[in-house]
């Protein structure tokens, strides 16, 4: 690829004010977004005149980033700083994210997971699962069965990659923007542009300037760019380890081989790798674990401790190859649910009481759809795609009928069920059943029906 016409490509700002137009269109902050007292909507409308006029000046080397200004926003229970930027250094910032990203993306492992078009972290859930089905079918023998799992998370990922001028981020970036032949080059004002959106300057108190050395600018594209290719060797070195399973999400990693050997030489390779890349792994969160369907303990490996199910990005995977949600995505999921269910009920005071009941299943089915929608909880589609653990949505079922019962009758607890039936909510009002849902997914997959 070449990187300046990449650069100079007005197209490529058009599709990134495009994304700022999608991202904001329901905030109500398409007006409320300035430059200058010039609207994003302004930028939305006159998206082909600003993307040619941002890709001329880059094309000349004239495009200066403004110093970010620093946010501390909350997310959860955690606090993040983030970086900050004028609408059109956005731009500018998305457009230059993109161009790596297209450069890095054959050079990506199949086994990485994060930000990338086509994957997601529920695909490398059910990759997990199907890794240790597959194990369960090739190992009949109870006895024989078992894998070891190792659970490793980077320390601090985001502020504990190098950007100074030692970091060998920037002999990756060199090497992939050069191309696969490593000929073409990437003039001095195109480099530079690269290096100010990679180690951006900000203000800090009183309006003094800084440049960081170590952390990349988060809340913008080019992080989690940066994020994917940071690590690229990792997942490729162990990516090619026979017989074994690896994935990464961002910073979370794991790695499963039914052979302790194997596996304890995969860890010193990993923490060999890391530290040659000033990273390392957050101890209080690593795990050596062997999974078999009774916990057992494994003599080969005493310190592996011995599980029945494997935490993976939000969900566990059981040694039958299973996967349930995990308590935090349950708990986000019945809250989200039961939310709509009451603020359902409480529109609808003055109808009958099928009424209700029918219009607050009716949300509750239509929150639960297999395809996902700005304004649903993640965990509620993807409990429809990833979850296959028949005990864990029998239960998931139980939780939304006692949730639909609150908010029509005002009844709490199991009790609730002596005022409607649980037959009445499923045949009379459709609320729908997750377990039996699944059941029909299964059974429409075997017999090649198009599942939705």
């Amino acid at each position: 690829m070449n990187v300046h016409d990449c650069l100079t490509e007005p197209s490529r700002y058009a599709r990134q004010i495009e994304k700022l137009h999608q991202n904001h269109l329901v905030t109500g902050q398409l007006y409320e977004l300035r430059q200058s007292d010039v609207s994003l909507a302004s930028f939305v409308l006159n998206r082909a005149k600003v993307a040619r006029l941002i890709a001329k000046t880059v094309g000349r080397g004239q495009y200066r980033l403004s110093p970010a200004k620093i946010r501390t926003i909350t997310t959860g229970d955690k606090e993040r700083v983030v970086f900050a930027y004028p609408l059109a250094d956005l731009v500018v910032h998305g457009a230059v994210a993109s161009v790596i990203e297209d450069a890095i993306a054959p050079l990506l492992s199949d086994r990485l997971y994060s930000y990338r078009k086509g994957a997601s972290w529920w695909t490398g859930v059910s990759a997990f699962a199907a890794f240790v089905r597959t194990h369960r079918r090739d190992h009949p023998e109870v006895q024989r069965r078992g894998l070891y799992v190792l659970r490793r998370d980077i320390d601090s990922y985001t502020d504990s990659i190098p950007v100074g001028g030692n970091s060998p981020l920037w002999e990756m970036l060199r090497r992939v923007l050069r191309g696969g032949d490593g000929t073409a080059a990437v003039n001095a004002a195109d480099w530079g542009l690269i290096e100010s959106v990679v180690r951006p300057e900000a203000f800090v108190k009183a309006g003094r300037l800084f440049t960081q050395y170590r952390g990349v600018a988060t809340g913008q594209p080019i992080s989690c760019v940066l994020f994917n290719l940071y690590l690229s060797g990792l997942d490729a070195a162990l990516a090619r380890i026979p017989g074994a399973f690896y994935a990464r999400y961002c910073d979370d990693l794991v790695f499963a081989h039914p052979d302790p050997d194997v596996v304890r030489t995969a860890d010193g390779q990993m923490c060999a790798l890391l530290a040659n890349l000033s990273l390392a792994f957050n101890e209080s969160k690593s795990r050596d674990v062997y999974l078999t369907a009774a916990g057992r303990p494994s003599s080969e490996w005493p310190a592996a401790r011995g599980t029945t199910v494997v935490p993976f990005l939000g969900c566990h995977i059981s040694a039958r190859g299973e996967v349930s949600l995990g308590p935090a995505k349950r708990r986000r999921l019945l809250v989200d649910l039961q939310s709509r269910a009451l603020r359902t009920a409480r529109a609808l005071q003055a109808a009958s009481l099928d009424d209700v009941g029918r219009t607050v299943c009716a949300a509750i089915n239509r929150s639960l759809a297999p395809k996902l929608e700005f304004t649903q909880e993640r965990s509620a589609a993807l409990v429809r795609r990833v979850v296959t653990d028949r005990h864990d949505l029998k239960q998931l079922d139980y939780c939304i009928a006692r949730i639909v019962l609150r908010a029509v009758t005002g009844a709490r607890g199991p009790q609730a069920f002596r005022y409607v039936s649980y037959r009445k909510m499923r045949e009379d009002w459709r609320l729908i059943s997750l377990f039996h849902a699944r059941n029909q997914w299964a059974r429409r997959r075997e017999t090649g029906v198009a599942v939705p």
